[in-house]
């Protein structure tokens, strides 16, 4: 499946301001769509694996970046997650 391309429009200061720390204009992009990606990945908007698709990242380096960003990859509730559990208990008594 072919690409498109977005446009993202900054300040020029800011730009400078960027710039000035050694942030090149693809720097900017790619880290804006990096963290695009885990912002919707987090909303639940995009599943684990589109979200590392938009990134351009593979899943692994996506789950790293989620893990230090801090937004969990598998959020389960307290009831499900117990749930979880008791199902892997089962299993492994049997």
């Amino acid at each position: 499946m072919g690409k498109i391309t977005t446009k993202m429009e900054i300040s020029e200061d800011v730009y400078l301001s960027l710039s000035i720390i050694g942030y090149s204009k693809q720097r900017i992009s790619s880290e804006a769509k990096t963290l695009f990606a885990a912002y919707l990945f987090q909303k639940n908007l995009l599943s684990l694996g589109k979200a590392a698709e938009l990134a351009e990242l593979k899943l692994g380096q996506f789950i790293s970046f989620l893990n230090e960003l801090e937004i969990p990859v598998i959020d389960y509730e307290e009831d499900e997650l117990d749930a979880e559990f008791e199902t892997a208990m089962e299993l492994s008594e049997s």
